[in-house]
């Protein structure tokens, strides 16, 4: 023996057997390596055929059907629950694949609204009361399913985003072309630009006035003669504003054109808002879907959409620091309506003081043109908040248990109270801080008509603000109005409206407050 190991036969088959299942290359007879396998060459079309699997794969299978042979069989019902959650998942799959995504859908939805708003623009409130409040509860509902899609977090591109915001302004477009159909204030406003255009003081001149029967034209004799016999309410602001509309043309169509110029001014200053706050501009749907807007300013003329972007933009140059931009800004939307007083603490230690000095000077030299030394430019503002009411239950209760000056007192008390809170607590990109205040006044008002509500929609992009969005979507309730007024009930509400519209913003908050309280606990729980 020269000392070299010899390998016996079944020694050579064992080590086989092991390289095999090793996947390692086989060895020849003389114990020698076989050499590897060529690699595969394509066929004529292309395509690699099929690797051998093999001895070692051959082999591992026939142990997997031993083991699965060795295992007892499970009993029906966990194979008929097996079965169900194969069929499940694959249900799950087609449908990720043949479903329309959260954009989509939400693009239907503003689809269906348009549609619907095209009906509403086909219809006069003051005439089909009904069928009006019927397509205008349905675009509210498509308004609602696209914030719900959107509230998953399914965002989509740009260019849907885009073909969002066209369906929003092809909305107004379509309400425009039959404005006024739920209010006759447009043709106030055509008077008082008409006036002042003369060299009157509209503060001074009545629609109702002999002296003034000249100045009349074929729109302006369709003011509400309640209302005839009253000048002017509105600050100067909204009073210049109306003369430059007149100025450039007098008619109903110039005045809408203005007020729907200020809306899609307000979707673009929400949506660089939004931007510059580190939100999804997909938000900003929130205003440009929502129904009043779109059916206040289009469909209504109403001035209200000026103060609106008024005050949006003072929240917009706040939050770039641009102090003395908001400060103005914010005295311009005073300057339209009293309104946004409510929300001057929002500004405390926000602005420099010369920022403040140069507001208080903007609004008095507005209001010089229509000073002339012995009447006070206030208008008919004392007669409004003595004899108007509407839709105001709180202010009536009030009023009823502690007179009427402190009802008013209260009501901007209100206000300002909550406005100092939210300046303590929020800071200025907080949408909630300027909807609150705003909302806590007008919930406490004489006369909420729903086109007050519009002041409110821009800052309805937070979670917090929501059960003002619920108060928003029931305001338009109150045009049952003209259906009692039709039927010769007077301009009184239904009794059961003011109970729903008020009652379901009282759930929203009631609810939010549950939510809220079971989100602390949660949070305590884990804490802990």
């Amino acid at each position: 023996m020269d000392g070299t190991a010899v390998r016996r036969p079944g020694d050579l088959r064992a080590a086989e057997r092991l390289r095999t299942d090793r996947g390692l290359p086989a060895t020849a007879a003389d114990g020698r390596r076989r050499p590897r396998a060529a690699p595969a060459t394509p066929r004529a079309d292309g395509v690699f055929p099929r690797a051998d699997p093999g001895v070692g794969a051959a082999l591992g299978a026939r142990r997997l059907a031993a083991a699965d042979r060795t295992q007892p069989s499970p009993p029906a019902g966990v194979r008929r629950r097996r079965a169900a959650r194969t069929a499940r998942a694959r249900l799950l799959r087609c449908a990720a694949v043949t479903l329309p995504t959260a954009p989509r859908l939400v693009l239907a939805c503003g689809a269906a609204q348009l549609l619907l708003l095209a009906g509403v623009a086909g219809l006069d409130a003051r005439v089909a009361t009904v069928p009006f409040l019927w397509l205008l509860g349905g675009a509210s509902l498509a308004y609602v399913a696209a914030l719900l899609l959107l509230a998953r977090g399914e965002h989509g591109t740009r260019r849907q985003l885009a073909a969002c915001l066209l369906i929003a302004v092809a909305g107004r477009v379509v309400l425009a072309g039959a404005a006024p159909i739920a209010s006759d204030d447009v043709y106030r406003y055509l008077w008082d630009g008409r006036v002042q255009r003369h060299g009157y003081n509209p503060y001074a001149a009545a629609p109702a006035d002999p002296a003034l029967e000249a100045l009349h034209t074929a729109d302006t004799r369709r003011i509400d003669p309640t209302s005839a016999v009253l000048p002017a309410i509105y600050p100067p602001g909204a009073q210049l504003f109306l003369r430059v509309v007149t100025g450039i043309d007098e008619s109903v169509a110039a005045i809408v054109a203005a007020v729907v110029a200020c809306d899609l001014l307000v979707m673009l200053l929400l949506w660089r808002w939004l931007a510059a706050s580190g939100c999804s501009p997909w938000w900003v749907l929130v205003y440009a879907w929502h129904p009043l807007p779109a059916v206040e300013g289009a469909a209504g003329g109403h001035i209200d959409l000026l103060g609106t972007l008024l005050v949006l933009a003072a929240a917009v140059a706040l939050q770039a620091r641009r102090t003395l931009a908001a400060a103005l800004a914010l005295a311009a939307a005073f300057s339209v309506k009293f309104l946004p007083l409510v929300l001057a603490p929002l500004l405390w230690r926000r602005v420099r003081v010369r920022d403040a000095v140069a507001a208080v000077a903007l609004v008095a030299l507005l209001y010089l043109p229509f000073f002339d030394g012995s009447l006070l430019p206030i208008g008919s503002l004392p007669q409004y908040a003595a004899q108007w009411r509407f839709n105001g239950p709180l202010f009536a209760w009030i009023e009823a248990g502690a007179g009427t000056a402190a009802a008013f007192a209260l009501a901007v008390g209100a206000g300002l109270a909550v406005s100092a809170a939210a300046r303590a607590r929020l800071p200025a990109t907080a949408p909630e801080a300027w909807a609150w205040p705003l909302a806590a006044t007008v919930l406490l008002l004489p006369t909420v008509y729903p086109w007050y509500l519009v002041w409110l929609v821009p800052f309805l992009t937070a979670p917090r603000t929501w059960p003002l969005l619920v108060w928003t979507l029931a305001a338009p309730l109150t045009y049952i109005v003209w259906a009692s007024r039709a039927a010769g009930a007077g301009w009184v509400l239904p009794v059961w409206v003011e109970p729903v519209e008020y009652g379901l913003l009282a759930a929203a908050l009631a609810a939010a407050w549950l939510a809220r309280r079971r989100a602390g606990s949660s949070a305590a729980r884990a804490a802990s």
